[in-house]
């Protein structure tokens, strides 16, 4: 239950590696403040057999059945450096 004060936190639901597609059941997650994620994402979640590596399926406003958080992106996104930063970093050089 939330009251007016506290921010609604979302919800992902996942899905275990080992599941097949017919049984697939998901289970619910909080996402932690400031992860942004999306369907097709890959987590790290805690379970009762250790840390595991789980798939986001959907992401959700509310659940009651969540309890756990995510522990962390398990598919860090690749930190891009723009191409004009480059170019300035080797054209700055002193030139003596």
């Amino acid at each position: 239950m939330s009251d007016l004060f506290t921010p609604a936190r979302q919800v992902a639901a996942i899905k275990f590696k080992w599941q097949k597609a017919e049984d697939a059941k998901s289970y619910d997650y909080f996402v932690p403040a400031g992860l942004e994620l999306q369907p097709g994402d890959k987590v790290m979640v805690p379970t009762k057999h250790g840390d595991k590596e789980v798939e986001v399926v959907e992401i959700k406003t509310e659940s009651e059945m969540a309890e756990k958080e995510i522990l962390r992106r398990a598919d860090p996104k690749p930190e891009v450096v723009p191409e004009a930063a480059a170019e300035v970093s080797t054209e700055k050089r002193w030139d003596f």
